[in-house]
């Protein structure tokens, strides 16, 4: 399991919110895609960042986090 914890997803209340909207909806490369179309950036300029919901060992949902290049 990669652990994110550093690297929460970082927005305004209503980014996040339509973010978390389309969780579900869209794979990690489009979720990614989408957060950034709506100005959300990765932690570097590195490329290979991508945005995934990660989960607590109980399997409940604890948020958006950044996972990338070092994360491989």
């Amino acid at each position: 399991m990669i652990d994110a914890d550093d690297r929460q997803v970082q927005a305004d209340p209503a980014t996040l919110a339509a973010l978390n909207e389309r969780v579900h909806d869209l794979d990690t490369p489009e979720l990614t895609a989408y957060a950034t179309s709506l100005g959300v950036r990765p932690p570097d300029d590195r490329p290979g960042w991508y945005i995934v919901l990660e989960y607590a060992p109980d399997l409940t949902e604890r948020g958006l986090f950044w996972v990338g290049p070092d994360d491989e």
